[in-house]
């Protein structure tokens, strides 16, 4: 199931039996018998925008309390701060997420890429660069995931940068309902065509992702 409406932004994250990652294997109903998809959104579009499960956690950009047309970014909420300006003993979901299964199968999906203003440029006041050093030590599969390149920054040197600085810390992946790949290949190259230029919509689902682990 999808977690998002149109081309509104959302980010979740899934920590599973690495078995549930292996080819041949097909997401279904069981895949998160905890975790339906009307119990997330529900939790993403109400006040605090984040859900936390057992094996899923999410987040849609929440409005800056004294500046409402700013938003704490979902990639921030759940990497960093969930609950913001306030901190919580929880924080960071995403660790607390990882911890539930060192061995697990991990997948961190943004429908848009990380944006270069806020996010994925290191040492940016939010950016999420220095949290993806959680991703080190987990023994399991694991991958960060985008969608589609943020309109902003398409064919951006910075995001061509900062999409190294993302797979130094865990592989990074753009996914489509047709798989997934690779943006960063063992020599640094990246794959322009698909993880720079384009910006098509594209609809996500759960089972999406989860073609990196097959190829």
């Amino acid at each position: 199931s999808y977690y998002g409406a149109g081309e509104n932004q959302f980010a979740v994250a899934i920590n599973v039996p690495a078995e549930k990652c292996s080819a041949g294997v097909t997401p279904d109903q069981n895949f998160l018998p905890d975790d339906g998809a009307r119990k997330v959104i529900d939790a993403m579009d109400g006040t605090a925008k984040v859900y936390k499960g057992q094996r899923l956690i999410g987040a849609k950009p929440k409005p800056i309390s004294n500046n409402p047309n700013i938003n704490y970014h979902s990639e921030y909420l759940l990497l960093i701060q969930s609950n913001p300006p306030a901190t919580s003993p929880d924080d960071p979901l995403m660790m607390q997420l990882l911890n539930t299964n060192p061995d697990g199968c991990v997948v961190f999906y943004t429908y848009n890429s990380p944006c270069v203003k806020t996010c994925s440029t290191p040492n940016k006041r939010y950016s999420i660069i220095p949290a993806l050093d959680m991703f080190t030590d987990h023994k399991g599969p694991k991958a960060f995931v985008f969608g589609q390149v943020w309109k902003h920054d398409v064919n951006k040197a910075q995001w061509e940068t900062n999409m190294r600085a993302v797979n130094g810390k865990v592989p990074l992946y753009r996914c489509n309902n047709a798989g997934c790949t690779l943006c960063v290949d063992n020599n640094d190259k990246i794959n322009t065509q698909y993880c720079l230029n384009l910006t098509r919509f594209i609809t996500w689902y759960v089972g999406s992702a989860f073609s990196w682990c097959r190829r």
